[in-house]
């Protein structure tokens, strides 16, 4: 099957995956909305403002003080709904880190857990620069596959 086609049959397959969602986890749903308006949101902002100013908007304004009993569980539930609607590679909504990483960053802190999220570079071959945007949380990468090998260029907030 050609690329655009299957690409066609993954957009046709997002109204169904929706509805499924609404029906079954209406909270995850609601919560999966508000993630989107934040992925749109910070899609604007990084075109129109500063990256420090823009990550400064996107941060909650009062954080939960309370970690919760299982910070893993909650770390990865939030991801992998962030992580579903970034897949849907659809407008600004792609599965790229610079995205990732401040979305959650947000909704983590909302949960008690604080992170930083860091921006890197490292050098792939003789003259190309590959980029990366992570989280840590007490100075360890989490939600990662593989620990970031990157330089670290920019962090917020701020250490």
């Amino acid at each position: 099957m050609p690329a655009h086609a299957q690409r066609l049959k993954a957009y046709a397959a997002l109204p169904t995956r929706a509805a499924r969602l609404v029906l079954c986890e209406p909270g995850s749903a609601l919560l999966a909305a508000r993630m989107c308006a934040w992925v749109v949101a910070l899609s604007l902002l990084v075109k129109l403002l500063p990256l420090p100013r823009a990550m400064a908007l996107l941060a909650p304004r009062r954080a939960r003080r309370d970690v919760p009993p299982d910070p893993a569980r909650v770390q990865a539930r939030l991801a992998r709904l962030l992580d579903s609607v970034l897949a849907a590679d659809l407008w600004v909504f792609t599965p790229t880190c610079w995205k990732r990483a401040p979305v959650l960053h947000r909704y983590l802190a909302l949960e008690g857990i604080p992170t930083r999220v860091l921006f890197g570079v490292r050098r792939e071959g003789s003259d190309a620069l590959s980029g990366h945007a992570w989280l840590e949380a007490g100075g360890e990468p989490i939600l990662e596959k593989t620990p970031p090998d990157y330089k670290v260029t920019y962090s917020f907030p701020k250490q």
